[in-house]
């Protein structure tokens, strides 16, 4: 027969471990977010976007409307590769 002081220490260790997953879990989907909007940046930069279409290519995915309003800037130089490797 099992102890009966064990399966309150499984229950509650098994709380801590549920709960360190959903946080590691959690900050590695933030992680890949961030990852993949600034791919999206840096494609969009490459192809000689303006910053405002940028910001509402960004802002549109988050579901916001762009509230400020940038001043025209010009497109960058063309690049001759890409700003990270394929």
């Amino acid at each position: 027969m099992v102890d009966a002081n064990v399966i309150p220490i499984v229950a509650i260790a098994g709380a801590f471990i549920v709960a360190v997953c959903c946080s590691a879990i959690y900050y590695a989907y933030l992680s890949w977010k961030t990852w993949q909007e600034t791919a999206l940046k840096r494609d969009m930069v490459a192809r000689g976007y303006t910053a405002e279409e940028i910001v509402a290519v960004i802002a549109a995915e988050q579901g916001d409307e762009s509230r400020v309003r940038l001043p025209n800037v010009p497109p960058a130089n063309p690049l001759k590769q890409p700003v990270y490797g394929s």
